[in-house]
């Protein structure tokens, strides 16, 4: 068996390390969790050496062994990870402090500082295509020149999560353009891809403490012979630049051509689409960012929290793996126990008893700040319009509900003429695709055919081991690529349900714009 890459899926939750042919196929996975630590109020940290090298370590080595696949065999090594995380590392790329992750808000005041003023906000337009939000890059390397002075003057280089394992593999400090485009220091616009002298002057940040700038296809270089043992693997085995999880999801949900749209959703979710051209819409929040595909935009509506609600949900509620409604004791039941039973089946038992609407139950997905349409790190979640006569069934359905009816938010400014037009249907990709259930409810809400696609959960693996693929030459092109991507499932849209939803989803809306000055008021850092 030749020509397999190993890809990492860095995500924030843990590593999945995949062996993925030339066909996208899955030829093993291994995967291991990894904490979020909190340190304090509005941070979220982790640690690029014990958490993510650690477990790619582990990890290489469980899926070769559980594979049984020659290490002989791994032509390249790839990695997709969590994207605007902020890494100082020393000059022996050591980091000097944890990963201020994407959920960080540390730097939310420096964000917002950096680019005040209409003549910078239209300037940062213009170059970068977007506007940094409260948990993006640039404030946070702001927030450690100003808030941890004696580590920005030990500071070699910043790194985000994909950058930092790139070095450990090569010794090479380098980052995609996809990944570099959300630090808001790189000059996005046709032909360029260069950090943009003009913002790392308004922070009098010296360029060479940034990476090397690289498309995701390049090849970085080889394993050196410490990475390759701690690997498993071979010194002869290539390192592909690889790509965020965002980017890397775009190639693996098939929606590559024009205008195409996929939404993943996982724990975050996010509606995206290639495009020829940049485009941005910012009262919305919607914007385009170099694609893994090299000649490619690839626009972007971020929701902060999808899955991660149903998480919430299961960890606090039920019996900790099935969470049967008959159980409410902490304790696992022994359907689980012995594997018979799936927890997410039986949330989809629980919700499919309720109607659709809930009996007008609403439920606010933001449990963590939203990025689009909203920009509001302050806003939380909950239920609305809660009442005795609801039961858990409601409870459970309306957290399902409530996650596509923001997503039905963000699709609105997708569909602005200037953004794309109407869209026909959508690929659907992550964890919440592993649900019959949640599909449907996204169709009816959305009112669009959801094409479910195989693998949802590996459409990341699947989409940078493209990447490293065409990058290595022996796929010949990303439509080829996409072609290899198959569709599970269709799940059509119940127009008998139009009206509810249409109603909810307007109130659920002004909900927010009504009690947004408290959720400041309870939230705000400063406060």
């Amino acid at each position: 068996m030749g020509g397999i890459v190993l890809a990492h899926d860095v995500g924030t939750g843990g590593n999945k390390a995949s062996l993925v042919d030339i066909e996208g196929k899955i030829v093993g996975s291994a995967m291991e969790p990894y904490p979020v630590l909190y340190p304090e109020p509005g941070w979220a940290e982790q640690d690029p050496e014990g958490h993510w090298w650690r477990a790619v370590c582990k990890m290489s080595r469980e899926v070769l062994k559980q594979s049984g696949v020659d290490p002989k065999d791994v032509s390249a090594v790839t990695f997709s990870s969590q994207m605007m995380g902020t890494i100082p590392v020393a000059k022996d790329g050591s980091p000097l402090m944890n990963c201020m992750t994407w959920m960080d808000t540390r730097a939310a005041r420096q964000n917002k500082d950096i680019s005040s003023g209409p003549i910078k906000m239209l300037r940062m337009l213009r170059i970068t295509g977007g506007l940094p939000s409260g948990k993006d890059i640039i404030g946070k390397v702001l927030w450690v020149m100003q808030e941890r002075p004696a580590v920005y003057e030990k500071t070699h280089k910043f790194l985000d999560a994909k950058d930092y394992l790139i070095h450990k593999c090569t010794g090479e400090y380098v980052t995609s353009w996809d990944c570099a485009n959300l630090t808001w220091f790189m000059d996005s616009r046709k032909g360029k891809n260069v950090w943009s002298s003009t913002i790392l002057g308004w922070m009098d940040l010296d360029e060479d403490k940034l990476p090397r700038l690289a498309p995701s296809v390049e090849v970085v270089g080889s394993l050196t012979s410490e990475a390759a043992a701690d690997l498993g693997l071979t010194t002869s085995t290539q390192v592909v630049n690889g790509c965020g999880d965002m980017t890397a999801a775009g190639v693996g949900s098939g929606a590559i051509r024009e205008k195409e749209v996929h939404l993943y959703a996982g724990s975050s979710a996010w509606l995206g689409a290639h495009l020829k051209d940049r485009k941005l819409d910012i009262f919305t929040y919607t914007g385009s960012i170099r694609s893994a595909i090299p000649d490619r935009y690839f626009m972007v509506a971020e929701q902060e929290s999808a899955g991660a609600c149903l998480k919430h949900l299961r960890e606090n509620w039920h019996c900790n793996q099935c969470k049967h409604v008959e159980d409410l004791a902490r304790v696992e039941c022994q359907e689980c126990m012995e594997g018979r039973r799936n927890p997410y089946k039986s949330i989809d038992e629980i919700a499919a008893d309720a109607p659709a609407g809930c009996d007008d139950l609403l439920f606010a997905p933001w449990m963590f700040g939203e990025r689009s349409p909203l920009d509001d790190h302050n806003v939380r979640g909950g239920y609305f319009n809660l009442s005795l006569a609801h039961e858990k069934k409601h409870m459970v359905r309306a957290v399902l509900e409530g996650v596509a009816f923001h997503t039905r938010w963000m699709m609105d400014g997708v569909e602005k003429r200037k953004m794309l037009g109407k869209v026909d249907k959508v690929n659907m990709i992550g964890g919440c695709a592993q649900s019959n259930l949640w599909p449907q409810i996204f169709a009816d809400i959305l009112q669009k055919p959801m094409h479910r696609m195989k693998n949802p959960l590996e459409a990341g693996s699947i989409g940078v081991s493209f990447v490293a693929y065409v990058g290595l030459g022996e796929i010949g092109s990303f439509e080829k690529a996409a072609s290899l991507v198959e569709v599970d499932r269709v799940f059509e849209p119940n127009q008998d349900t139009e009206d509810v939803y249409n109603r909810l989803y307007d109130t659920l809306r002004d909900y927010y714009k009504r009690n947004k000055g408290l959720w400041k008021r309870l939230n705000e850092a400063d406060h």
